[in-house]
C-alpha cells in the first residue's frame, strides 16, 4: 500500500539536454506523467514502468522539448496493443488539440494505419481549470511564456501531499497563490544565478532566484530547481538558498524524492 508521494524526474535540463541528459520531465506515483522530454519510452522501460500503463500526460505547454518524444509513447501503445482510450492528455486549450491532431495524424496516415483503433482522450485545460480523479485532484493557472502554458498543483488524495510545477515560466506573482502550502514546488530556473533581464527576457523564463522568491511566498516545503545548464546546478543552488530557508535541490537524472 502506498503511504507516500513518489516523483521520479527523468531529466532536469534545459531544451537541448547534455549527452547522457534529458530535459526536463517526470513522472508522480509511476502514473502521470509530466511532459515528455526526449526519450520517454525509454526513461519509463529504464525504471521498469511499462509505458503502456501510464494513465495520464500533463503537457505544460507545447513548445518542442516539452512534447518531442510524444509520438513514441502513442506508438508504443499501439505496437503493443494497449488501449489509448484509457490515456488521458492535458494541457493547455490553445495549442493542445491542433498538436494532438497532427501528431494522430502522422501517427495513423488518416486511418491508413491502425484503423480500429483507438485515440487517447484529449482533455484541453484554461487556467483555472481544475480536474479531478480517484488519485489526485488537480488545480491549474497561467505561466508566463511567449505561448499558452499552465502551471499545476498535484494533490494526491492518498497522501493529502501536494506538488506544484510550473513548466516554462518568467516570475509570476498568481503561481504564489497556486502553490501555497505545497510539499514541493517544482520550478524552472533558466538564467540559473543570474537574474533574469526584463529587457532581455523575450523567452520568459526564471532564474534560481525568481524560483526562491515564489517558493518563500509561498511558504512550500521544499523547492527544486530545473530546466537548466548543467555548469549551473551548484550556483543555482546557493543563489536559491539566499533567499528560501526551506531544502532546495537541483534533482540528478533518475532521482526519485518520496513526500
Amino acid at each position: 500500500m502506498r503511504v507516500q508521494t513518489k516523483v521520479t524526474f527523468f531529466g532536469t535540463e534545459a531544451a537541448i539536454p547534455e549527452l547522457g541528459g534529458e530535459t526536463a520531465s517526470f513522472l508522480i506515483n509511476d502514473e502521470v506523467m509530466v511532459d515528455t522530454g526526449w526519450n520517454i519510452v525509454e526513461n519509463l522501460r529504464r525504471h521498469g514502468i511499462d509505458p503502456g500503463s501510464i494513465r495520464y500526460l500533463l503537457l505544460t505547454h507545447m513548445h518542442h522539448d516539452h512534447y518531442i518524444s510524444l509520438p513514441s509513447l502513442l506508438y508504443y501503445f499501439l505496437i503493443t496493443n494497449k488501449d489509448l482510450s484509457g490515456l488521458k492528455i492535458l494541457g493547455p486549450e490553445e495549442d493542445l488539440q491542433p498538436i494532438m491532431d497532427h501528431t494522430l495524424e502522422f501517427l495513423f496516415l488518416g486511418r491508413k494505419f491502425y484503423p480500429n483503433r483507438s485515440y487517447p482522450t484529449i482533455i484541453p485545460l484554461k487556467p483555472g481549470d481544475r480536474y479531478d480523479d480517484e488519485h489526485f485532484h488537480l488545480e491549474t493557472t497561467s505561466s508566463l511564456h511567449p505561448v499558452q502554458a499552465l502551471c499545476y498543483k498535484y494533490t494526491d488524495k492518498k497522501t493529502e501531499k501536494s506538488v506544484t510545477f510550473t513548466g516554462d515560466t518568467a516570475y509570476h506573482p498568481p503561481i504564489v497563490d497556486l502553490a501555497r502550502g505545497s510539499s514541493l514546488l517544482i520550478h524552472e530556473a533558466t538564467y540559473g544565478a543570474s537574474p533574469a533581464n526584463p529587457l532581455k527576457n523575450g523567452g520568459l523564463h526564471s532564474s534560481a532566484m525568481d524560483a526562491a522568491e515564489v517558493a518563500k511566498a509561498a511558504e512550500v516545503g521544499q523547492l527544486a530547481l530545473i530546466h537548466g545548464l548543467r555548469r549551473n546546478i551548484e550556483s543555482s543552488i546557493q543563489a536559491a538558498q539566499s533567499i528560501y530557508s526551506g531544502p532546495v535541490m537541483w534533482p540528478a537524472k533518475d532521482q526519485t524524492i518520496l513526500l
